[in-house]
């Protein structure tokens, strides 16, 4: 068992996604149910006695809305309960959130039991969503939890692959626009640590937001106009509408226009099986331009930046002051939103990282540093042994560490040595000593 927890976990709003720091290198867990996939959908169904997670719940969502549910990481915190119709009872968003992890831990294939791990939380949570967040990881089997907040997580990422680079004392803002959630984070950093100095956010603000904009403004009205009917809004809003599950198949397209629009000037949707008033059903092709949807989003680009302006008045600081503005959350792919950064900071979009992943990374990364719990006994040294407290930092972007250690115990007649596994460096035999001190050579992108 590694003596590090190594787990890093981005439990996100609308995606989530697991990595494991080893051999000197992150790897982001695929999601085995989705070919070249790295995330799992944060979405919950229930069917019965069956739960479905992730991709399968947002199938399931198209045809029985009344059993799924998404976005609860809003409701952390709170005494909110989600009804479940086929369950004739209800779930907590720590529930949810915990089946979210134990589906996510099925991703890890590598042998592992994950009992431990470093779990990502918005800079914005207060003190009773992050203890949700914890009762959610022990709930799932996650008995030793550590708590990291998401803008560091991906600043730790972004500094791990930036070999060579000093920071010193640098500033500089993570742009988070996900799927449900909006946050801006303002960091300093420099070699030693990473500071948030300030943040400001909207829970209800991100790409799912988005898809409903699409849903309402340009799919209702086409599909109104096409079938001559009217009122369809209200209709796909209301549970007991024939309606309803409509609603909730429209989102999953506006979503896939919304990916599409970000490489695309126009995209078609293809709408299948949409009942009239008179029962009969029809399928419809609709057309989405790129600029109709930046028309949409505009005014919630425009409050991301508001907030942006907003922390850094209140920090004193202009953009000038500023590296760069570093882009995490899927929502960051639209390019609307860089161009609209660029142009109202004129600074640096920094786009080094994949935005989806990079909290997970980062979390991994975090997580290396972090001691694993040890049984008691395990510990405890024979009678006749040695005690050796050593000091190190367990990850570094250094080519070159500082070993410390403490031995307790007789010393006479013993020695040490420091091997590298690769052969490359090699202490000598030397007394041991009290205390010991070496400067020790790295082999950059490895374990060693």
């Amino acid at each position: 068992m590694a003596q590090t927890i190594n787990i890093g976990i981005d439990l996100g709003t609308t995606n989530s996604a697991i990595a494991k720091f080893s051999k000197g290198k992150v790897d982001v867990f695929s999601n085995p149910t989705v070919h070249g996939k790295r995330t799992l959908p944060s979405v919950v169904g229930f069917k019965k006695n069956k739960i479905f997670v992730g991709d399968k719940a947002k199938e399931y969502w198209k045809k029985y809305p009344e059993n799924v549910v998404a976005f609860f990481k809003r409701k952390m915190g709170t005494d909110e309960e989600f009804l479940i119709e086929d369950l004739q009872g209800s779930k907590t968003p720590v529930d949810l959130s915990a089946e979210v992890l134990k589906e996510l831990k099925t991703f890890v294939r590598t042998g592992e039991v994950v009992d431990a791990a470093v779990i990502t939380v918005p800079a914005s949570f207060d003190t009773n969503q992050s203890q949700a967040t914890e009762n959610a990881a022990h709930q799932a089997g996650i008995q030793q939890v550590f708590l990291l907040q998401e803008p560091i997580a991906a600043s730790i990422a972004y500094a791990n692959q930036e070999k060579g680079v000093e920071f010193d004392e640098q500033k500089w803002l993570v742009y988070d626009l996900g799927g449900g959630t909006f946050d801006v984070a303002l960091l300093e950093v420099g070699d030693e640590e990473m500071i948030v100095l300030g943040n400001k956010g909207n829970n209800f603000l991100g790409g799912a937001d988005f898809d409903n904009l699409i849903v309402d403004y340009i799919l209702i009205p086409s599909i109104e106009k096409q079938l001559g009917i009217s009122g369809l809004l209200g209709e796909v809003k209301s549970k007991s509408s024939k309606y309803n599950s409509l609603y909730f198949k429209l989102l999953l397209k506006a979503e896939e226009a919304k990916i599409a629009l970000s490489s695309m000037e126009s995209y078609d949707l293809e709408i299948e099986e949409i009942e009239d008033d008179d029962g009969e059903e029809h399928d419809m092709e609709l057309t989405i331009t790129r600029s109709q949807f930046e028309e949409l989003i505009q005014p919630y680009i425009d409050e991301t930046i508001a907030l942006i302006k907003s922390l850094l008045q209140t920090k004193s600081l202009s953009s000038s002051d500023l590296k760069f503005v570093l882009m995490v959350g899927g929502s960051t792919y639209i390019p609307y939103v860089r161009q609209r950064l660029e142009e109202s900071l004129q600074i640096p979009v920094n786009l080094d990282v994949d935005p989806t992943t990079v909290v997970a990374e980062g979390a991994a990364l975090f997580a290396a540093t972090k001691p694993r719990k040890i049984e008691e006994n395990s510990s405890k040294p024979s009678p006749s042994g040695l005690t050796l407290r050593m000091e190190y930092p367990h990850v570094s972007r250094d080519l070159e560490e500082f070993l410390e250690a403490r031995v307790e115990g007789a010393l006479e007649g013993l020695y040490y040595r420091i091997l590298r596994a690769d052969g490359g460096f090699d202490s000598g035999l030397k007394p041991l000593q009290r205390e010991i001190e070496e400067d020790l050579p790295l082999v950059e992108q490895e374990q060693n």
